[in-house]
């Protein structure tokens, strides 16, 4: 299945793509979009993955080339094609690796030349179905889950096998005692019950994980009180990994691109929404340090004049920091250079009166009259 969006002001023509795309068993049409700003919040903010993005040319404000070399610093492994009427506009395409580029008026039939090559470049081609490629990707951003071969989900018997695998993968493969584990998942339970418990759950996921051809995934030492620990097959796709190297990237580049591929990694948290006592002290550390990540995206935005695009994530980062003032400064200040000065006032007073419930001995950091004489130094 190759998972597609398309972007094209004209929406007469949006809508004959998104019929024709409609017309292959093997596409989901993920989105139609007749505004290039919006796609590209889209891509920049939302979980969801796509395979081929189908960018018109000629579009007012923002060119289709400038939205591929902005689509490629936020996600590079997306495939380009670019739809035009003007054949000479072809040769730009591959300024950017495009994939191909399709003529208008668009046929059915080089839509579906497109369509498999895209096919042979993501790995879903007939062949590789056949040859029975399996890969594993470990998603520890939003609700835990385990992807197999042709984005096949492992689905558990029950709620603790699935905690049981993400507790064991937390801990990067390294062996875990019993006694640990069954502190962790059943606190303050009978110890008894709680081995019964634990192998009861071992043997479960190891029959989840079986039934997606993962064997022997779960290894056992019955040394020193006895462990468990994760062998997986071979490299897996990890996106709580990939999300520490675009982060390292970043402290050691300070280059916006991991920035970005960092920031749709995260999406709504580590392990957001489980409710695992012991994920705590993890997810505090990867917030630290999307929010460091979220304020130097701000900041960039910000000195680019793109100061529309900044507000979104301004207000996430005031969101996950409550407490912050500095970061409080900056949403005034970002009100004030988009010219909505009476909201930053209010904004303003309102968190003023926050700060008045809160006993602190520090002083504040929040002036307006200061923030008003030069808002963009506080970026």
């Amino acid at each position: 299945m190759i998972r597609v969006i398309a972007v094209d002001d004209e929406k007469p023509a949006l809508r004959r793509l998104g019929k024709l795309l409609e017309a292959f068993d093997r596409v989901e049409v993920c989105g139609l979009y007749d505004s290039p700003k919006k796609f590209l919040e889209f891509a920049l903010t939302s979980p969801e993955s796509f395979d081929l993005a189908l960018l018109d040319m000629e579009m007012p404000g923002l060119h289709g080339l400038e939205l591929a070399r902005r689509l490629r610093g936020i996600r590079p492994e997306v495939n380009i094609v670019f739809i035009t009427a003007y054949e000479e506009f072809a040769r730009d395409a591959f300024d950017v690796e495009a994939l191909d580029y399709l003529l208008k008026p668009m046929t059915e039939e080089h839509l579906a030349r497109t369509l498999s090559r895209c096919e042979k470049r993501i790995g879903h081609s007939g062949a590789a179905e056949a040859a029975g490629a399996r890969s594993v990707s470990v998603r520890s951003f939003g609700p835990f889950s385990v992807i197999t071969g042709q984005d096949a989900p492992i689905r558990f018997r029950n709620s603790k096998s699935r905690e049981l695998l993400a507790y064991l993968h937390e801990h990067g493969g390294k062996p875990v005692g019993k006694a640990s584990i069954m502190e962790e998942l059943w606190p303050g339970g009978d110890e008894e019950r709680s081995q019964v418990n634990l192998h009861t759950t071992v043997y479960q996921l190891r029959k989840d994980l079986e039934a997606f051809g993962l064997v022997d995934v779960i290894e056992q030492a019955k040394t020193a009180g006895g462990s468990y620990g994760l062998r997986w097959p071979g490299p897996i796709d990890d996106d709580a990994a990939e999300f520490e190297l675009a982060f390292r990237e970043y402290r050691r580049t300070s280059s916006l691109t991991p920035v970005l591929r960092a920031i749709r990694l995260y999406g709504d948290g580590y392990l957001a929404g489980s409710g695992y006592g012991w994920a705590a002290p993890r997810q505090a550390e990867l917030e630290m340090k999307f929010s460091e990540l979220l304020e130097a995206m701000i900041d960039a935005y910000v000195r680019s004049g793109r100061y529309d695009i900044a507000l979104g994530p301004m207000q996430k980062a005031v969101r996950l920091q409550p407490l912050e003032e500095r970061l409080h400064a900056k949403m005034i200040a970002l009100l004030l250079l988009m010219g909505r000065e009476e909201d930053a006032k209010r904004y303003d007073a309102m968190i003023q009166d926050l700060l008045e419930e809160r006993e602190s001995d520090e002083p504040s950091v929040l002036d307006f009259s200061r923030l008003s004489a030069n808002p963009a130094s506080y970026f």
